[in-house]
Formats: C-alpha cells, sequence, structure tokens
C-alpha cells in the first residue's frame, strides 16, 4: 500500500513540475525570435519607454514600419518621433495597448491602422504577441488584462515553437528585410528596398476595401475609450490612414463609397482625422513587397505628406523642407538566355499551357530573359495525379501559377513547385478535392508569398516544406500573417 502512495505522489509532483519546467525554460532560456521580425518589437518599445517629454506615437502595423521616415518626420516638426508599428498579425490593439503607458501631456498618437478587417478589428494573436516579447517580456506587462486568457491559451505553442528551435539549433534569422536588424533606432526599416518587387505591381491576393463592413463596430468603440483616456493624461490623438497601392483596390471601388466610408468614421469616432484616404491612395510605384509596405523613395514621399498634415495641426503652414524623390521604376529583365527549341520546353508544354511574361521570340528561335506563368493544364496532364512545377523552362525562371489554373481538377492528388514559384493566383485551387499535398522546395520562404485564399476550395490539403527549414517557415512574415503555418509538414 505504502508503495502505491510513493508512486502516485511522485507521479503527481512529476506532473506538478511540468508547468514549472515549461515556465522556466519560456523565460529563463535565451531567445529565439529576437532575431526575427518580432524582435523588432523590443527595438520600437524601448524607443517609446525611453523617449522623455513630447514626442509624436505613429501607431500601426507594417505600414508605418515601412512607411515612415522618422528622422524626416522629426527635423520638421522638431519633436522627437517613435515609430510604433511592426505587424498587422499581433493586432492593433495589442500595439495601442502596449504604448498607452508610455504616452503623457502634449504627446501627439497617430493611429495609422492597415485598410483590412484584420488591421481594422480587436484581433489580438496570443502566439505572435509571445514571439514579440521574447527576450524582452517586460512587454507582456502591457498587455490588457481582457486579452489573458489568449495568451494563456498560446503559452504551450510559444514554448514548444521556441524549444524546437533551441533542440535544432535553428533560431529564425530571416535574411533581408524581415529581420530585426532591419530596424533603425526609430523603428523604421532601414533596410534597402529601391522599387517594386511584385511581379504586377500589386498583390492580388490582398484586395483594399472600402467597406463600412471592414472595420468593426467593437474596434470604433475600444478606440472612442482608448482616446477618452490619453485625452485625459494630455495627448492629442488622431486616426490617420495608411499608404494605400491605388493598383489593390477592390475592382468595384468608387470615389462616393471612399467618401461614404471616411464620413462613416468622422460619424463615429471621437478622433479627429488627420489627412483623407484619396490622399494616401499611392500609385504602385511607391510600394516595395507587399499593398501596404512602401519603398525607399515612397516612405520620403509618405512622410513629407504625413509632416504637412501634422505642421498644419500646430499651426504651421509652411512647405515642408523635404526633396522628394521621382516615383523608382523596376528595372527592365534583359540578356539573351534561352531557345524555344529546348527539351525542357518540348515536355513541359505536353502537360502545362504556358503563358509567357516579358519574353520575346528572337529569329524564331531565341527568348530573352523573362518569367513563365503556367495557366492551366493540357488535356493530358489534366489526368495525372502527381505533377511536379519546373523550376525552369529554357533557361527561364517559372515563377507564377495564374488564376483558376487548376480549378475543377479532381485528379490532382500531389503538386511539386518549383524553387522560383513566387506568385498563386486567386482560385488557383478551387474545387480541387482530392488535392492534398503541396510540396514546396525553395529554401527561403521570402520567395514564395501565399495568398490568402491560397488553401480556397481545399480540404485537409497540407504544405511540405524541407525539414530543416520548418522554423523559417513557421515564423516567417507572410506565412505568419495569413495563419496558415499550422498546416506545415516537413519532408
Amino acid at each position: 500500500m505504502k508503495k502505491k502512495i510513493v508512486i502516485i505522489c511522485s507521479l503527481i509532483c512529476a506532473v506538478l513540475m511540468i508547468p514549472v519546467v515549461l515556465i522556466s525554460f519560456a523565460f529563463g532560456s535565451k531567445p529565439q525570435y529576437d532575431s526575427s521580425f518580432y524582435g523588432g518589437m523590443a527595438i520600437k518599445y524601448n524607443r517609446l519607454y525611453g523617449t522623455k517629454g513630447r514626442k509624436i506615437v505613429v501607431i500601426g502595423g507594417s505600414s508605418v514600419a515601412f512607411g515612415l521616415r522618422s528622422d524626416i518626420l522629426e527635423r520638421e516638426t522638431g519633436i522627437p518621433v517613435v515609430n510604433f508599428g511592426l505587424y498587422a498579425n499581433l493586432g492593433t490593439k495589442y500595439m495601442l495597448d502596449v504604448a498607452e503607458d508610455a504616452i503623457g501631456k502634449d504627446d501627439i498618437v497617430i493611429i495609422a491602422p492597415e485598410q483590412n478587417a484584420q488591421s481594422l478589428s480587436t484581433y489580438f494573436n496570443g502566439e505572435a504577441v509571445w514571439y514579440s516579447a521574447d527576450g524582452c517580456f517586460k512587454i507582456l506587462r502591457k498587455v490588457s488584462h481582457d486579452n489573458y486568457g489568449d495568451l494563456m491559451k498560446s503559452f504551450l505553442k510559444f514554448t514548444s515553437a521556441k524549444f524546437g528551435c533551441w533542440k535544432k539549433g535553428q533560431k529564425p534569422r530571416p535574411e533581408g528585410v524581415y529581420n530585426a536588424d532591419a530596424f533603425n533606432a526609430y523603428g523604421d526599416i532601414a533596410y534597402e528596398c529601391p522599387y517594386n518587387i511584385m511581379r504586377d505591381g500589386y498583390d492580388a491576393g490582398t484586395p483594399i476595401s472600402f467597406d463600412k463592413n471592414i472595420i468593426s463596430t467593437a474596434f470604433i468603440e475600444y478606440l472612442n475609450r482608448y482616446a477618452e483616456r490619453l485625452r485625459k493624461q494630455g495627448a492629442k490623438i488622431y486616426y490617420s490612414f495608411c499608404p494605400m497601392n491605388g493598383s489593390a483596390l477592390r475592382a468595384d471601388t468608387t470615389e462616393a463609397q471612399i467618401r461614404d466610408y471616411y464620413e462613416y468614421l468622422c460619424d463615429n469616432l471621437t478622433i479627429d482625422m488627420l489627412g483623407n484616404p484619396t490622399k494616401r491612395i499611392f500609385d504602385s510605384g511607391w510600394f516595395y513587397d507587399s499593398n501596404f509596405h512602401l519603398n525607399d523613395s515612397g516612405a520620403v514621399y509618405y512622410t513629407a505628406q504625413l509632416a504637412q498634415d501634422i505642421k498644419a495641426e500646430l499651426g504651421d503652414y509652411s512647405a515642408v523642407q523635404v526633396s522628394v524623390p521621382s516615383m523608382p521604376e523596376k528595372p527592365e529583365a534583359g540578356g539573351i538566355i534561352g531557345s524555344l527549341q529546348s527539351q525542357d520546353l518540348q515536355e513541359a508544354a505536353k502537360i502545362f499551357n504556358l503563358g509567357g511574361v516579358r519574353i520575346t521570340a528572337l529569329d524564331g528561335n531565341v527568348l530573352y530573359k523573362g518569367e513563365w506563368v503556367i495557366e492551366g493544364l493540357t488535356e493530358y496532364g489534366a489526368t495525372l495525379e502527381e505533377i511536379v512545377l519546373p523550376d525552369t523552362l529554357a533557361g527561364i525562371p517559372v515563377t507564377a501559377i495564374a488564376d483558376d489554373c487548376f480549378a475543377g481538377n479532381t485528379v490532382l492528388k500531389k503538386l511539386t513547385f518549383g524553387r522560383n514559384i513566387a506568385s498563386v493566383g486567386r482560385g488557383a485551387f478551387d474545387g480541387c478535392v482530392n488535392l492534398k499535398e503541396i510540396y514546396i522546395t525553395s529554401p527561403d520562404p521570402t520567395t514564395f508569398r501565399p495568398p490568402e485564399t491560397i488553401l480556397d476550395g481545399l480540404d485537409g490539403c497540407a504544405f511540405y516544406i524541407p525539414s530543416d527549414r520548418y522554423y523559417a517557415y513557421s515564423t516567417d512574415y507572410f506565412w505568419q500573417y495569413l495563419e496558415i503555418a499550422d498546416k506545415l509538414k516537413t519532408y
């Protein structure tokens, strides 16, 4: 009997030790996400709470991170600036809640969320918040009490992911702009973003809408309560619009709809408006890699506008002294690199309907550099259960899958993307009820950005990525934002 009691007590102690071990590892081990884009949160937090006296604080998502040149705004207004925009996947509410205690008398607060339903709601992503606080857990003290439940629910998932990174030695260190090193001391993106790199100049998978239903009533009520608290602290608060790619507006968007949306906000928000939406709808040439991320020249262009609006609010109507560069153009591809008579192209033509982008025949045989688009399947291709998309054809990269490319195909079960696939059109897999496996061969998650609609029409389909790149994909900026990282498996 005594032996059984000892065993039971031991089991109880072991069970009770589990949360202690988990908590000790989560908070006591070396940070794993401080070099990722999430690591920018600590930079912004320290800048915000380390800036004493009057300041301008711009709060939002990554459009603020990419769009604001704080040094220019600071020079024009003579007031220290804090860039407090990081990532829409965290939730606008999280950014506002964390910032609140740092706002004081005479501060100017500009709320500029992205024009999408997620940013214009009280959405809160507990797992993403844990990533953003890894290595700087004092940030969590600023989380609103009403989000504690979500935070606790996601603790185990965060700890498991952090342990996996540590165990495999795969600390996320994204190359390029989505790395904590891309931020300067202000919290601005300081990585070189020279021109628009999107294939069509905009991301068709994330259209911009001005339907009134895109902003939730709960978010409007939250903003009004938030503004009232800041006013009691002596701050001035404004609602502004982030930069928006005009090419990404929904096809049915009209000037009247934009005006009605603006008037709706004016009628329902107890916050002064700073600028109007039409002033923030820019040509696609000012953007970089999303419909809300500006390139280097675009950031100057936007900041000059914002500075002019703020100066006017301060009673200074003098023109800003900003030299805005010309809108950059994307360099055209050039060079003769392939042959129309290549064997791989002839074989691919048996399976795929191909559409060329900027591909020109010379003497009926030679191709200029460009990119191939898979537009659909041939009659033979539609009979195949497994299809592998090529990396290149005639030496030219295969980069895109067109809208409705495989739509209605009930035969296809397994699809492997070539290493150069960069975009997938809307409705590409609609009705592909038997497609259960999509293999990604590129080791770099930044080269392929899944659109919001990629799983529309699919039931139970998973993405398979190289086993040594799991944590790179699962914590990637765009894969996280679209919340399909939980569908990742490895091979």
